[in-house]
């Protein structure tokens, strides 16, 4: 399988009152991810693009286990999961990084 690793400093604008990362952000983190599988494979989206194709997200899910804190370094693990056709299925981990990463989403 087809992966990379995105490390990402968890930024004070990243997080909610709670110092907690914003939800939402986490999708942010996902598209960094993508466009760093792309670039390692040798397609980055703007070669992509002037290809003619486009890649829309048409579907988004993210199932919460552990809050990540700002300043935290995260490490995004993003993975090719089925061989390119119309579609492209691609999956995520996010952890905090370290020697024993923990899973937070």
């Amino acid at each position: 399988m087809l992966s990379c690793v995105t490390k990402i400093r968890v930024r004070y604008a990243d997080t909610d009152q709670m110092k907690f990362v914003y939800y939402a952000k986490y999708l942010e983190y996902f598209e960094q991810g993508r466009s760093d599988l792309l670039r390692q494979i040798g397609l980055p989206y703007p070669e992509i693009e002037k290809m003619g194709y486009l890649l829309p997200v048409i579907e988004a899910f993210v199932k919460y286990r552990q809050p990540a804190r700002y300043d935290e370094l995260l490490e995004v693990r993003t993975m090719l999961q089925e061989i390119p056709a119309a579609r492209i299925r691609i999956g995520y981990e996010v952890a905090r990084a370290s020697a024993h990463p923990t899973i937070i989403y």
